[in-house]
């Protein structure tokens, strides 16, 4: 029940930061509207399939542009492997 009120969670949050950031992308309204709308994405990437093809296709096409992405994820993933399973969350 956990796991399904995290993704219900993460849906709803990115929903909200995607519509936020389409809404200040129209023309007058002030605010970084694609960039928002990008961090609604990131946020939904774990969830969807077919957004992950998407960032695969982009990642090989643009490597220089999502390489210190992907070298925060790697950092990311490497520093909860060898984080003690005392300190781990949900553990």
């Amino acid at each position: 029940m956990l796991r399904f009120m995290k993704r219900l969670a993460r849906w709803a949050a990115a929903l909200a930061l995607i519509v936020l950031g389409l809404v200040l992308s129209i023309p007058g309204v002030p605010g970084p509207g694609l960039l928002i709308v990008l961090i609604g994405v990131f946020v939904l990437l774990p969830e969807s399939r077919w957004l992950r093809k998407k960032f695969v296709a982009l990642k090989r096409r643009y490597p220089k542009l999502f390489h210190p992405i992907e070298t925060r994820r790697a950092r990311s993933r490497h520093a909860r492997r060898t984080r003690p399973r005392s300190t781990r969350r949900g553990q």
